[in-house]
């Protein structure tokens, strides 16, 4: 594909939310990051290492088929739906059907778009995304979305600056939830496989 190799940007772990103006919030979604690169009808995943995830082709190729564009590239998470939320068991061991959340657009038929503001790029991405099979991560202003998250059982939030580029440097915070419930034993599987 002919596309330029992004990076992820990495959250920075924080016991506390941050609080002002500036921040939005959104749900950390319990899966596995990907970035979805799409290219004259042809799609791939490559994870937060930037290697390829040939085991969600299928996935990839299926959305690339709902999407209106020449190319883009977008960044998200990859997941199985429960009944409550994400399943990570069910994702980590290939139950249920796989789908994908963006929270970012990176590129869009050829125009690198990481130098523009985070809330330029996430309302290119719902426009983008709207009448397709991606899934669009919405944000909210109130850090009391942590608060709900915890209720809820769900695994944590993400703070980011909304005026903030795409770039290595920007910081983004993850907030986990103490005693999220699919944690337990998860560190074992890994090491394990």
């Amino acid at each position: 594909m002919m596309l330029p190799t992004i990076a992820p940007l990495r959250p920075t772990r924080s016991m506390v939310v941050p609080v002002g103006r500036e921040w939005i919030y959104e749900l950390k979604l319990d899966g596995f990051r990907g970035m979805l690169e799409v290219h004259d009808g042809m799609a791939r995943f490559t994870s937060k290492t930037s290697k390829p995830m040939a085991r969600f082709q299928a996935l990839a190729t299926a959305l690339a088929a709902t999407l209106d564009v020449r190319s883009a590239i977008f960044d998200g998470e990859i997941l199985v739906m429960g009944k409550h939320g994400p399943d990570f068991y069910a994702l980590f061991f290939g139950r249920g059907t796989p789908c994908y959340a963006a929270f970012d657009l990176l590129w869009l038929d050829g125009r690198d778009l990481r130098s523009l503001p985070l809330w330029r790029r996430k309302q290119r991405l719902r426009r983008i995304v709207a009448r397709t099979q991606i899934g669009y991560v919405d944000h909210v202003d109130d850090p009391a979305l942590y608060g709900l998250v915890c209720q809820r059982d769900l695994e944590g939030i993400v703070a980011k600056r909304r005026s903030d580029a795409y770039r290595l440097d920007t910081e983004w915070l993850k907030i986990k939830v103490a005693g999220y419930s699919q944690m337990e034993g998860r560190w074992e599987l890994f090491r394990r496989n």
